[in-house]
């Protein structure tokens, strides 16, 4: 292991965060090469750590696996480990010279990334962990003394800028979006049902005298249904409002499954009881924030109602404490070209085939639901056809 010279490590990754137009991967890629090349490191990782889900997400690295372009969330391993953990805490570099025998990580972790010797780095601003830089060499053992540690907090330091730059970045153009893809919805998604209730109520109002029976009865019909149309949208637009503010408490609770599961498709389905079925044992038990569950299994439900075929199967498992509940229908499944898109915000398809909810945001919001409940929402196509999306929760 070679002994940097504080001050040339410290030139270095000057040079590696200055000059130029700001690009977060572009600059944080060239600091784990400096990394790499100061500490003679073949493997090094700078992830995001967000902390409402207590979850971490790579956003460059140098040696080994890239992660792919835009992020992608870790395997289940890494998420929660003891090591991140300590780092941010103590608010310092950890090494761990064997996480065989000294812990830290699981052996998921250990036979999924093949890691012996490991060093993680908390990226701290102000007393916030903003991410870990991680590294090692080539799941060998090695050895970092005390003043190399000290060196390494204080690259994290300095590295911690960049990204919480690129948080801000990245907030702002996230918020500018939201705000023109909002404009672009109100003024057509709302506009619709609230012209079609304001055309019937004139006509209830001026002409309902003159009009037949039947002619009534169609345009009460149509007046309900539009009514709860935008109520669903208004629905939507709250909880949105709610998960962008992180205004979503997660409280879990002891809950029966099944029983829930059976309520929701009571709330949900009610003129389609003969087209749902439950499948859960009934002494299968979670701890669940009922809230966040109700919200995103409603959202499945519904979907699968409005744009898939029956019947539709509601299944529940508990495997390792981690629960898994799956909706699946026997539609037409999601268009490919759909797929990558499917938990965007506004997010659109044929709506002849299976697809979001409305304006494009009940699986938005199912997903930002299960984000928050530190879990996540999946989607694979039903055999032989249809669409199955499952909802995992790990342990709380």
């Amino acid at each position: 292991m070679t002994d940097p010279s504080p001050f040339a490590v410290l030139l270095s990754l000057a040079g590696a965060i200055s000059g130029g137009e700001f690009r977060a991967r572009t600059v944080l890629a060239r600091v784990c090469e400096t990394v790499a090349d100061a500490f003679a490191m073949s493997r090094v990782a700078i992830f995001r750590y967000l902390e409402e889900p207590d979850a971490i997400v790579p956003i460059a690295a140098h040696g080994g696996a890239r992660p792919e372009p835009g992020g992608i969330a870790m395997p289940a391993p890494l998420e929660r480990a003891e090591l991140f953990r300590r780092a941010r805490e103590l608010g310092r570099a950890v090494f761990v010279r064997d996480v065989r025998s000294e812990g830290g990580l699981s052996e998921r972790a250990i036979e999924a990334f093949g890691v012996r010797s490991l060093l993680v780095v908390p990226l701290l601003s102000e007393g916030r962990c903003l991410g870990f830089l991680v590294a090692d060499h080539d799941g060998e053992l090695f050895e970092l003394d005390a003043g190399t540690l000290d060196l390494l907090t204080v690259v994290g330091a300095l590295t911690a800028v960049v990204v919480e730059r690129a948080v801000e970045h990245s907030e702002l153009r996230r918020l500018n979006e939201l705000k023109s893809e909002f404009i672009a919805l109100a003024s057509h998604e709302l506009r619709t049902p609230a012209a079609v209730i304001l055309g019937i109520s004139w006509t209830l109002e001026e002409r309902a005298d003159v009009l037949r029976p039947e002619q009534l009865l169609e345009l009460r019909r149509t007046l309900f249904e539009q009514a709860q149309r935008m109520r669903t949208l208004v629905d939507q637009l709250l909880d949105l409002s709610r998960l962008e503010a992180r205004a979503v408490p997660i409280a879990p609770e002891r809950i029966r499954v099944r029983e829930r599961l059976e309520e929701l498709v009571a709330a949900v389905a009610a003129d389609h009881a003969d087209e749902v079925r439950v499948d859960a044992d009934a002494d299968v038990e979670a701890l669940a924030d009922a809230q966040a569950f109700d919200r995103i299994v409603s959202n499945l439900l519904a979907n699968a109602l409005r744009y898939g075929a029956a019947p539709v199967q509601v299944r529940a498992s508990l495997a390792d404490h981690t629960l898994r509940v799956s909706v699946e229908d026997r539609g037409h499944g999601v268009p490919p070209e759909l797929i990558p898109r499917l938990f965007e915000r506004f997010a659109r398809g044929d709506e002849t085939r299976h697809t979001t909810i409305g304006a494009g945001l009940g699986l938005a919001i199912a997903q930002s639901y299960a984000h928050a409940h530190g879990g996540y929402i999946t989607y694979e196509d039903a055999e032989p056809t249809g669409a199955r999306f499952s909802l995992i929760l790990p342990p709380a």
